[in-house]
Parts: C-alpha cells; sequence; structure tokens
C-alpha cells in the first residue's frame, strides 16, 4: 500500500478512505444496538455525529457524504420507530434530513478547506522552487544581525555554505572599512517596519578576494511568518569593476581632449578679432562656425568631467547665498542675446534667496532652457516660470516642441540616455539630465517632466529654501 499516516487522508488509497468510513459507521451502529436498551433511541444522531466530523476532518468530504447517507440509512432502519423498517413519519423524515443537512454542509466545508490548503501548499512550494532556483541570494536575519536563513544561491556567490553562515553576523563577512555603513543602513531599517533601503557595498569571498554586492533590505518583523529583516543581494562586480573602467577612460580622455581644445578656442578667438579688423566678412563667418564647433565639443567634455566627479564622489558644491531670481534672469538675457528664432518667456514669483552653489544651479537653469529651445525647432517661444510654495522653490520650464513619449519619461534622466525619436535628429550624449538631476539632488532637491507627444514639456525642479 506504500507509506502513509492512518491520519493524513492525503497519502491513503482512496478505497481505503471508503473502506474506514464503513467500517466506523458500522462499529457505531453495533455499538448503539447493543447500549439501546440502557440509553433508548432518544438521541439516534448524537454519536454518528461524531463519526461524522472525525471522517470530515482525516478522510475527506466524499467519504464523509459516503458516511452520511449510510448513517441515514442505519437510523432510519435500527433506532426510529418502528424499528427493522423504513417507514418514517414526516417528523422522522425531516430529523433525516437536517441530519443530511448538516453532514453536507460539514463535508462542504472540509472540501474547501482542503482546496485552500492544496491551493496554499502549491504557492508554498511555487514560492520555495523560486528562491531554491532563482540567482538572487536571500538571507534572513534577526535584529542584531544574525543569520538566520540564506538561500542555496548564497554559497555560489560568498562561497559559505548554510553550515559556515548558521549563527554567523552579517558584518562578519563584511569588510572593516564596510562594517559602520552598512550597520547604520541595517539599523535605520530595522526601526521602520515595511521600509527597504538599497544601496552598493563590498564583501569578502571565502577564499578571500571581494566582491561587489548590490543589497536591499527589507523590514518584515511584523510580519508573523517571517519575523526578520529580509536582505536580498546580487553580485555585481563585473558590472562595477566595467563602470570604473568606462570613468576613468572618461575622465582621462576628458582631460586629454580639454587641453588642446582650450588652446584651439584661444587661437580662433584671435584669428577671429583678425579678421574683424580686416574687415573679412566671410572668414569672419567661418571662424566663428569653427567657434561654435569647439564650444560644443568643449561643452560635451565638460560634461563628461562632470559625470566622472559625480560617479567618484568628487563634485564639490561652492556654497553660498544667492537670489535665484537675479541667477535666471541672469541666464535668460545670455540665451536670448544669441538666440533668435525663440522668444524665452518669464513669469518669476517672489524673489527667493537660496542656499547653494550658484553656478552649478544655474548650470540646470541653462540646461532645461538650451534642451527647451533645442527640441522645440518649429515653436517661437519657451518659458521659464518659478514658484514658492511651502518653504520650497519650484522652477518650470516650459518648451511646446516635440515631446517625449511616456514610456521613455522614466528613463529621460538616466547616464548617456537619449529619447528614441532624437538621436538622429539632434545631436548630443545624453548627459545633460544626468547631471542637472545629480546636482538637483545634492542640494536636497527633487526633478522631474511633465510630457506629451507632439506637444511639447515642462521640466522642473525644486529646491528647499
Amino acid at each position: 500500500m506504500g507509506n502513509y499516516s492512518f491520519f493524513d487522508y492525503t497519502s491513503k488509497p482512496t478505497y481505503l478512505k471508503y473502506v474506514t468510513a464503513f467500517l466506523l459507521v458500522t462499529v457505531v451502529t453495533v455499538l448503539k444496538i447493543c447500549l439501546f436498551s440502557t440509553v433508548g433511541g432518544e438521541t439516534p444522531f448524537l454519536l454518528y455525529f461524531a463519526v461524522i466530523i472525525f471522517i470530515t476532518r482525516y478522510y475527506g468530504s466524499w467519504p464523509a457524504i459516503f458516511a452520511s447517507v449510510l448513517t441515514s440509512i442505519s437510523i432510519s432502519y435500527f433506532f426510529l420507530s418502528p424499528q427493522n423498517g423504513f417507514r418514517l413519519s414526516p417528523n422522522e423524515a425531516l430529523q433525516i434530513i437536517f441530519f443530511l443537512g448538516e453532514c453536507f454542509f460539514l463535508a462542504s466545508l472540509s472540501f474547501l478547506q482542503d482546496r485552500a490548503s492544496e491551493k496554499l501548499d502549491e504557492h508554498r512550494k511555487v514560492f520555495q522552487i523560486l528562491v531554491e532556483k532563482s540567482s538572487d541570494c536571500i538571507m534572513m536575519l534577526k535584529l542584531d544581525g544574525e543569520i538566520v536563513y540564506n538561500s542555496p544561491s548564497v554559497a555560489g556567490v560568498t562561497g559559505y555554505s548554510a553550515d559556515d553562515l548558521r549563527g554567523k553576523q552579517l558584518w562578519s563577512l563584511l569588510l572593516p572599512e564596510e562594517i559602520t555603513n552598512v550597520k547604520e543602513k541595517f539599523y535605520q531599517i530595522a526601526s521602520h517596519p515595511e521600509k527597504s533601503i538599497q544601496f552598493l557595498h563590498q564583501l569578502k569571498h571565502k577564499n578571500g578576494h571581494v566582491i561587489w554586492i548590490d543589497s536591499t533590505i527589507i523590514n518584515l518583523m511584523e510580519e508573523p511568518l517571517v519575523k526578520c529583516l529580509v536582505l536580498n543581494f546580487s553580485n555585481v562586480t563585473d558590472r562595477v569593476v566595467r563602470e570604473r573602467q568606462m570613468e576613468d577612460f572618461i575622465g582621462i580622455a576628458s582631460h586629454e581632449l580639454k587641453t588642446p581644445l582650450t588652446s584651439l578656442k584661444a587661437y580662433t578667438q584671435v584669428l577671429e578679432m583678425r579678421m574683424k579688423k580686416e574687415n573679412n566678412a566671410t572668414s569672419t563667418i567661418l571662424v566663428n562656425k569653427i567657434d561654435k564647433q569647439i564650444n560644443r565639443v568643449m561643452g560635451m567634455i565638460f560634461n563628461l568631467l562632470d559625470v566622472t566627479k559625480l560617479q567618484s564622489g568628487i563634485m564639490n558644491l561652492n556654497v553660498s547665498d544667492f537670489d535665484f531670481n537675479d541667477l535666471v534672469y541672469e541666464i535668460v538675457e545670455g540665451i536670448q542675446g544669441s538666440c533668435d528664432k525663440h522668444q524665452i518667456v518669464t513669469d518669476l514669483g517672489p524673489s527667493a534667496v537660496i542656499h547653494g552653489d550658484r553656478e552649478r544651479i544655474g548650470q540646470v537653469v541653462t540646461n532645461l532652457i538650451s534642451n527647451a529651445i533645442k527640441y522645440s525647432p518649429d515653436a517661437s517661444s519657451v518659458s521659464v516660470t518659478t514658484a514658492v510654495e511651502d518653504s520650497t522653490l519650484k522652477i518650470f520650464v516650459t518648451d511646446y516642441g516635440i515631446g517625449i513619449p511616456e514610456n521613455e519619461i522614466r528613463s529621460v534622466f538616466g547616464r548617456f540616455y537619449r529619447v528614441q525619436s532624437v538621436r538622429e535628429s539632434f545631436q548630443g550624449l545624453g548627459l545633460g539630465l544626468f547631471i542637472s538631476s545629480q546636482i538637483v539632488e545634492r542640494h536636497g532637491g527633487e526633478m522631474g517632466v511633465i510630457s506629451k507627444v507632439n506637444e511639447g514639456s515642462t521640466f522642473w525642479f525644486s529646491l528647499p529654501l
């Protein structure tokens, strides 16, 4: 028959469930017949209810229904007047009907419970498979950092088996210089149920080498079935190494290109002044075009240098107090002087003093206005609006140009990202918005965009006052 538990009906052969139900009803019937002369027939259903409940609980709904019908036949024949016959009065027939109804109700509850239990088991098995087969690593941690569970993939990433990690604290896997930073994030989340935080850090592999880990900690201490902090992480060493190599290359290349271009620009300016003195209009126009292209390339180089500084954390902010409206007017005047096709319309709110890096904030405003002009070639104006709300300054730069598809809006602030529809029509590296958003974030602000294709875009950012 195989191995199965007597009380685990899911492991029993089907026929055995019905045979057991038949035997239990038969035993109870014989017992009641033997005791009939002593206890009488006032409660013919009482003992059978216990049998039905037992069968429902341990054998399932269909054997319980079978036992209910069999019980009804036994009671009708042996215990209802007249005995040894099936001639029932209306009242007795009603009792049998009520008894069957109650039994069927119990069986249906058991059926629903069985279905729910099966689904729960299926979900549990699916979840277990996902956890065990996932390339992402999962650790469950106590509030003191002790590891209470780690998924099989942890061994593949860290080299430590489940036995190696049992009872250890997370800190034992970290580099000494990383412990304080990771502990700070860990305890920050530990005090905020349901919150999570993502961060990049290093971890010691069992064989001694260092790997880069992208981790997310979520606080599930208030989840009754978990009651742990859950650490989800993956090995991103290859990605980090490639990014560092790329940043090094960009930094070196940018510095090497910057020096000759600076000299070339100086020569161009000297040449332009000479052409003007000689009143050579044709040559002056050509020199101006050369100068514009040099400025464009130098702008790209400065953007690459800014990205390198941001990624390496060496972009310093020269903080001071300044009037934001004065800065905007200054930038608008400078751009408008070299832009004949677009009118820059300003609607600035009350004057506000900002505590920040004036040059870097100006870089953000310049980038947004320049982009508004660049990506609305058929429009005649762009608008710049400021407002102060709840101790926060907001600036909105609106164009009436090509707009951004909805599915690309979330990506426009990414490094080197350019909207698909403009890649061939407009030149650029896709760094301006990334740098701008990083500068705003370093000032404690936010940046966003509202856009619709063929209707235009409104880029905005906010700064605390």
